[in-house]
């Protein structure tokens, strides 16, 4: 897998373009996790946390994603490839 290391707005350009399903590094509160893009909107991106997909035993659709705004996405994985604006 490569890491490409990019801006907050070239991070943003990219997410603009996503689908659902692609994964995100966030940091929200002070906590990093990962999750599943469920929707990109204007002012952030609706993401499921990857903890509740795994321990959730209810249909597909059925989990409620939650709005984070796009200065709290770190990373974006799409095809193999990080997209991060992490320092090394």
């Amino acid at each position: 897998m490569s890491v490409v290391h990019v801006s907050e707005a070239e991070l943003h350009a990219k997410l603009e373009k996503c689908i659902a399903g692609e994964r995100l590094l966030i940091e929200h509160e002070g906590n990093r996790f990962s999750a599943r893009i469920q929707h990109v909107g204007l002012m952030g991106v609706k993401v499921i946390p990857e903890t509740e997909i795994k321990n959730s035993h209810r249909t597909p659709g059925d989990v409620e994603g939650v709005t984070v705004p796009y200065d709290e996405i770190l990373e974006l994985e799409v095809k193999g490839v990080v997209y991060s604006r992490l320092p090394d």
